[in-house]
């Protein structure tokens, strides 16, 4: 009968104890963030079935995001910007953000019109025409896309008019439009006839994707383990 012993190599050791636990961690954190996101979409279903908020400078927090929210006002159609690097339907485009002068108010928001194709020539940007500037809307509170690694200077709005910008950073905007913006964009109602294509539902927020995540990682450490127990006895010679 054929005598082994269980006689891992240093190096062996060391790696499967600083990467079993790394892929564990890996996983118990993406099994959070699935958490999280299962949580948010419950809280975006639920706000959104509440009443209208009233347009007040008040409603621009974070108790409000997914709240629906009536607003009037008129469109600063000469002053829009194009949000670049946008992706829908697989394709690369921008996201038109229209100030919106509230009416009653001494501020403005975003309105997120919705998503344009980039076009043939990004030397030409789209003309973002709007049929009538003064307008009643009932639109979605949401907080303006962010960017999970941000190059200097990309939350510079280019000159001209639109203005192409990077990175959606609500004080420079204000500074560009030389009026105070709010620190939320409504999202246009998928009805409204002066948007352009427009998808609500938050790709972000996609808790199987987090959990598939975690299954990887907790299948990394399993494999780690039974390789390092396999290769680990050897013939007791």
């Amino acid at each position: 009968m054929k005598n082994y012993q269980f006689r891992p190599g240093w190096a062996a050791t060391l790696a499967v104890a600083v990467l079993v636990p790394l892929f564990v961690s890996l996983g118990v954190w993406q099994l959070h963030r699935a958490e999280e996101k299962m949580a948010l979409m419950e809280q975006r279903e639920r706000r959104l079935g509440e009443a209208v908020l009233a347009s007040s400078a008040a409603w621009a927090g974070e108790e409000n995001r997914y709240r629906r929210l009536e607003l009037a006002g008129e469109f600063d159609a000469q002053h829009q910007f194009l949000l670049d690097n946008q992706i829908f339907n697989q394709q690369p485009g921008y996201r038109v953000l229209t100030p919106l002068r509230i009416e009653g108010l001494q501020a403005a928001v975003l309105v997120n019109r919705g998503w344009l194709p980039v076009g043939k020539d990004r030397g030409h940007l789209p003309a973002l025409a709007i049929p009538q500037s003064k307008v009643r809307l009932v639109g979605v509170i949401d907080k303006l896309p962010g960017v999970g690694f941000q190059l200097k200077g990309a939350e510079i709005p280019a000159p001209g008019w639109p203005s192409l910008v990077q990175v959606a950073d609500i004080e420079r905007l204000s500074e560009r439009l030389g009026y105070r913006l709010l620190p939320y964009q409504v999202l246009l109602p998928p009805e409204a006839d002066y948007g352009y294509a427009r998808d609500w539902k938050p790709a972000s927020l996609n808790p199987e994707k987090s959990q598939g995540y975690a299954l990887q990682w907790f299948s990394f450490a399993l494999a780690a383990s039974i390789l390092y127990v396999w290769y680990g006895f050897k013939l007791k010679g």
